[in-house]
């Protein structure tokens, strides 16, 4: 009798918690399934990225790295140079406080990036963590995944507990809680890796105010700021000097940099007191036999005095702090290296499958309150709302991709309007959700709208920089014709299913009843 009372408030409290962050987490759920592509988007994106991939970028860039110094009165003392990269095809130079100058890497002619200063990646990016939310969205999704791991706690426990195979009627019912239950089994490793480390990026980092106060005697509130000069030692100022020196190449100290740390991948290059006497370059990055414990947080560098070449300093893992080692597995975890596609491919199907689990779950309580005469406003509502979130943001998402290229580079606030348009975009959205009784009616308008959004997107992607999926495919811009496939793909998908919807579906059991009659 005790067991089962503990296994009913169980059930409830999986319920309620449940219910309470599930269109939180499936929000960060979506947005974080796109965001493992955001590499690929980011190039997509920026026409000043749409540079055929170079086998052999080479570093022969000292005349060029003349030209940009004076021309751009860059300050000498450190000059920060990143190389191409799985994220970036551009080579990007910059200084303190001063603009980034973008060279082609093939030709190392200067891009035209004045007002490619807005992208669509970083504010899918935003929502999945929760800073679209002022102050507090950060800390709802930590406190989210937080309560995910609860979620799946109980979960497993009432799994164990239920071992009686009891042959039931199909009942829809009995249809969500099986599909929730089976697809949560599946993904619980892949869940628990996000959750863990969204829990800590979420609630640790963000919201250490009190012990961050509490160690530091109340003169300090923020943990980086706390933590940074123990875990994050800076490199010493270099005293400035007046005597010029002559560089050697910056190909060749690239090429003596890789000769002597062999697994070393560079990923960013500092040169300090550029062509002085004293000047010093340090090649940073992270090790290939080694990704989760270096390159996000913990970076590992070779300085080498640029007038010679000597080696005069070698950081490798057993030197550096092992805090930035265990914040680099969690940002190695939770963020991925970069150059995996299989693994980005392989998350993306997990993804989708926590996104189905969720709706799954979000059905089998309102299964619960379909007959409901006491709730029924309150769950009718809650079914309208859920409708928003799980279809609703579909085209919504979508329309970011159309606004990107409709909207002009160098309007002013055009961060703002594009976001503007979007949240707007979801009233109209949602107020078409109220009005509309038909369930399947709305899901069939909604998707047909995602993929009209879409094809349009991968047209006026063409239409703007004149590179259509065609033509990337032929120049070899293998990024940018693949996110123009998965796009049109996604939109015939859409497309397709809009119009394949039967109007004799399961879910027209929540269809709202303007005369209340729910017996």
């Amino acid at each position: 009798m005790l067991e089962k009372l503990n296994i009913k408030y169980l059930i409830r409290a999986h319920t309620i918690v449940g219910l309470f962050c599930i269109f939180l987490f499936y929000i960060s759920s979506f947005f974080g399934t796109i965001t493992l592509f955001l590499p690929y988007l980011n190039q997509w994106e920026f026409p000043s990225k749409h540079i055929e991939k170079s086998l052999d970028y080479g570093f022969n860039i000292d005349n060029k790295l003349d030209e940009i110094i004076n021309k751009y009165k860059l300050d000498i003392k450190n000059i920060e140079i990143i190389p191409p990269s799985f994220k970036d095809s551009r080579i990007s130079i910059s200084s303190k406080n001063q603009s980034t100058i973008f060279l082609n890497p093939n030709t190392n002619q200067e891009l035209d990036t004045f007002y490619e200063y807005s992208n669509i990646s970083e504010f899918i990016n935003e929502i999945h963590f929760g800073e679209n939310i002022p102050i507090i969205g950060t800390f709802l999704m930590g406190l989210a995944s937080t309560a995910i791991i609860f979620l799946i706690l109980t979960g497993i426990i009432l799994f164990i507990s239920n071992k009686k195979k009891i042959k039931e009627k199909k009942t829809p019912k009995k249809i969500w809680f099986n599909w929730h239950k089976k697809i949560s089994l599946i993904i619980i490793p892949f869940l628990l890796i996000f959750v863990i480390t969204g829990a800590f990026i979420g609630l640790m980092l963000n919201t250490s105010n009190i012990f961050s106060l509490s160690v530091s005697q109340y003169k300090e509130s923020n943990l980086r700021k706390l933590v940074a000069p123990i875990i994050f030692k800076q490199k010493e100022n270099l005293p400035s000097s007046q005597i010029n020196s002559e560089m050697l190449a910056l190909s060749l100290l690239y090429k003596t940099a890789k000769e002597n740390y062999k697994n070393l991948e560079i990923r960013k290059i500092n040169i300090y007191n550029y062509k002085k006497e004293n000047s010093q370059i340090v090649f940073s990055g992270y090790l290939n036999n080694n990704r989760a414990l270096s390159g996000n947080i913990n970076r590992v560098d070779i300085t080498l005095n640029s007038t010679n070449a000597q080696i005069l300093s070698k950081t490798n893992l057993d030197q550096t702090h092992g805090i930035k080692q265990s914040l680099s597995a969690f940002y190695f975890l939770h963020f991925l290296p970069d150059e995996t596609i299989g693994i980005r491919i392989l998350f993306s199907i997990f993804g989708i499958l926590l996104i189905a689990s969720l709706a799954f779950g979000y059905l089998l309580w309102a299964e619960k309150k379909l007959n409901s005469v006491k709730d029924y406003m309150f769950s009718a509502f809650m079914n309208k709302f859920a409708l928003l979130v799980i279809v609703g943001v579909l085209p919504a998402c979508s329309l970011l991709f159309v606004l990107h290229w409709i909207i002009p580079f160098e309007i002013i606030d055009r961060d703002i309007w594009i976001k503007g348009l979007f949240y707007t975009f979801l009233c109209l959205s949602f107020c078409y959700i109220l009005y509309e009784s038909q369930i399947l009616k709305i899901i069939k308008v909604l998707l047909f709208i995602t993929g009209i959004f879409l094809f349009i997107a991968v047209f006026l992607h063409g239409y703007k920089t004149n590179i259509y999926i065609w033509n990337s495919f032929e120049q070899n811009l293998m990024v940018i014709f693949y996110v123009d496939l998965v796009l049109l793909i996604i939109s015939f998908l859409s497309i397709f299913f809009s119009n394949k919807i039967s109007n004799n579906g399961i879910l027209n059991r929540f269809d709202y009843k303007r005369n209340l009659d729910v017996k």
